[in-house]
């Protein structure tokens, strides 16, 4: 039966140790209440670990697995993190063939996210594209974007590489990736086309981030100068009113 017991917490993303304690913890105390020996532990016991097994999985489903937060770096190279609620990183994806080149000998999944964030800024895929005018800029999407943001300010992405740091409405996350873009990219997507009705989202993928806002000073320069990872200056409402839809051609 222990045998058993054991055999059902393998599916759980435990150590061998919390499994252990576990079984050993429930064996304990049922057979404190039935006085039966281990050897003789019953169906109720089968029965109890079933559910316990269900209640961790979908606790730990919900703690490690469930997509909370969204944290997008872009240069050129457009890289999106995704994070659970204990702000670790459960998936890495970019949105460029620069990002994809990037990522090719980095291992982010698990870590925090301010480590991920600084592994990634400083190897060596994105240390080539961290020129002189380059912008590095880091989008936040998340119901706990101040505790991240505060993270941000405090890390080399800050203080040695001076990355502006933006807050993102998390509605705009599923619209940014139907357009194929990340939401940092996104970001400045909507803010350029309130200015300019013939830009399109594929030409907007297709610049670096220096270029973007190249194109949007000339419009709003005010929002280039107050995006910085010191948390000034930010949108009160996260993001821009611009088109919520991808445009493959221009404008007529």
């Amino acid at each position: 039966m222990s045998n058993k017991i054991q055999q059902a917490f393998e599916p759980i993303r435990a150590t061998d140790r919390m499994k252990d304690t576990a079984v050993l913890i429930l064996s304990e105390k049922v057979m404190q209440q039935s006085g039966q020996r281990p050897g003789m532990l019953s169906r109720p016991l089968a029965a109890i670990c079933s559910v316990l097994v269900l209640w961790i999985g979908i606790g730990g489903w919900y703690l490690w697995e469930k997509p909370v937060s969204y944290v997008s770096v872009d240069v050129n190279p457009s890289i999106e993190l995704t994070l659970n609620r204990l702000n670790r990183v459960t998936g890495v994806e970019s949105r460029n063939a620069e990002g994809e080149s990037v990522l090719k000998d980095l291992r982010l999944l698990g870590r925090d996210y301010i480590e991920a964030v600084e592994l990634l800024v400083e190897s060596d895929g994105m240390q080539e594209y961290l020129t002189v005018d380059a912008d590095l800029i880091l989008t936040v999407a998340s119901p706990k974007e101040e505790e991240i943001l505060t993270g941000l300010k405090s890390s080399v992405v800050s203080t040695h590489y001076q990355g502006m740091c933006r807050r993102a409405d998390l509605a705009n996350v599923t619209s940014a990736h139907e357009c194929g873009m990340s939401l940092g990219k996104y970001e400045v997507y909507q803010r350029l086309s309130q200015y300019d009705e013939s830009i399109t989202a594929e030409e907007c993928q297709h610049m670096t981030m220096h270029q973007l806002h190249l194109r949007l000073s000339q419009y709003d320069d005010d929002y280039i100068e107050s995006h910085s990872c010191d948390g000034t200056g930010e949108d009160d409402d996260g993001c821009a009113e611009g088109r919520h839809h991808c445009e493959s051609g221009h404008h007529q």
